[in-house]
């Protein structure tokens, strides 16, 4: 059980940490695609400004941001349409100092305009070619260059990018001065490329890093854990101590009981005390049984023939079954192999068999299906009754120490009488076996599953 504690906490606090990392990263990879592209069009809104130039790279200039909020190039008056050639220029070599450098006031040299790849073509307002600028590219012509700038002037959107299978480029169309336009297309393959790497390193970044947290974590796990060990191990001793020095005083109260019985005789009184200190030492048995669950060694398994344990379980249940008014219908596999103890998967059954009787309805039926699984490599094991009453029951707690469907906890000598605790035991011993046990309800019957 402490194992099991340990490996959740690790899985949980890994899986926890994961998340975040990923959703870290994603968010900021988004970011830096989302800057690649927009300092693109920044590029290429300060070239359509310039009249598909870059302009004099001798000047020292400062870069302005491109917001949202600048007028649109649709509206007349816009600086589009007034700005002169100067200005225009003046801003270029700021923006591409800025966006070399990652400042934002620098000396431009003759070599930084050479590092950004475009062409642009400019059309009057009857769409004519007025202007071809290849000379900032060596992969297009001119002839590419205006079929192209046709195509994208064509479109809806007046920015975006594409792609010709090799490369990617990005493009905008704006009004030139003469209320034409003007249609620049720059390479972005580079910039993009060093995008996606940065992706694939951030991502490869944050698996390292997640290995050596999984490490950290696995290293420091049991320490975390240390209260709520101590806390378990604390109980269990407790429980186990308690439960052997229960032991003692039961028995010398059932044979003195008995002493009582054979001076004077039989009574009601003296048939409660005896009744009372049988339940108390079953009660105290299974205590001790759920304290050592899960320090069971898993060495001293071994192959048992699980359908002779159903087989003997049946056979002990059908007389008390029978003579409640109830059927018991049985279809064991024969020679179907368990790895566990026999002591403790013929418990499993006995206990479900007794749970079934208990609350199957009155003349209902009790069905015992054992199979191989699907691989016919482990056994299959449903015990199902009749339970009209169990639609509005909720299954989820049936496994839950000292829970009782009734909640009455009445000990008068009802059928349903117990303590709550034989389903908790029997999906303790499921779980010791590496099995898995669940409950389900459908067309008034419910039913308990294991498969191992």
């Amino acid at each position: 059980m402490i194992k099991k504690l340990q490996y959740r906490f690790i899985s949980i606090t890994t899986f926890s940490i994961a998340m975040v990392m990923m959703v870290l990263l994603a968010v900021l990879n988004i970011y830096n695609y989302g800057a690649t592209y927009n300092e693109a069009y920044r590029v290429l809104r300060f070239i359509a400004d310039n009249e598909g130039e870059i302009g004099s790279p001798d000047r020292e200039i400062n870069v302005g941001p491109l917001t949202d909020d600048e007028p649109d190039d649709e509206t007349e008056g816009s600086p589009s349409d007034s700005r002169k050639p100067a200005d225009a220029i003046s801003d270029i070599n700021q923006y591409v100092s800025g966006l070399l450098s990652g400042s934002g006031l620098i000396d431009l040299t003759g070599e930084a305009s050479y590092m950004i790849r475009y062409y642009s073509v400019t059309f009057d307002r009857d769409k004519n070619v007025v202007k071809v600028n290849t000379d900032h590219i060596a992969s297009i012509n001119s002839h590419d260059a205006v079929e192209q700038a046709t195509e994208l002037l064509s479109r809806p959107l007046h920015r975006g990018h594409f792609s010709d299978g090799m490369h990617v480029y990005t493009f905008m169309n704006r009004r030139t001065a003469d209320k034409g336009r003007i249609v620049v297309v720059m390479d972005s393959t580079r910039d993009l490329d060093d995008a996606t790497s940065v992706i694939r390193r951030s991502f490869l970044l944050g698996v390292f890093c997640l290995i050596i947290f999984v490490v950290v974590i696995i290293f420091l796990s049991k320490k975390a854990m240390m209260p709520v060990i101590r806390n378990i191990e604390n109980q269990k001793a407790f429980i186990t101590n308690a439960g052997h020095e229960l032991k003692t005083p039961l028995a010398v109260i059932k044979a003195d009981t008995e002493v009582l019985e054979m001076s004077s005789g039989e009574n009601e009184w003296t048939r409660s005390i005896r009744n009372q200190v049988d339940r108390l030492t079953v009660l105290v048995g299974n205590l001790i049984t759920l304290a050592k669950m899960g320090e069971l060694d898993k060495e001293s398994l071994s192959d048992i023939d699980f359908s002779e344990c159903v087989q003997n379980s049946a056979d002990n249940y059908k007389v008390i079954i029978t003579n409640q008014g109830k059927t018991l219908n049985m279809e064991i596999t024969p020679k179907v192999i368990v790895k566990g103890t026999k002591d403790a998967l013929t418990e499993i059954v006995n206990i479900l068999l007794d749970n079934a009787q208990k609350y199957c309805d009155e003349k209902g039926s009790i069905n015992i299906e054992l199979t191989h699984t699907r691989r016919n490599s482990g056994a299959k094991l449903v015990i199902s009754n009749d339970y009209a009453d169990g639609k509005n029951v909720d299954y989820t707690k049936f496994f839950d120490r000292f829970y009782r469907g009734d909640t009455s906890h009445s000990t008068s000598g009802e059928k349903n009488s117990g303590y709550g605790i034989g389903l908790s035991m029997a999906e303790g011993f499921v779980n010791e076996f590496g099995g898995k046990i669940a409950a389900e309800y459908h067309d008034g019957r419910i039913s308990f599953i294991i498969i191992f």
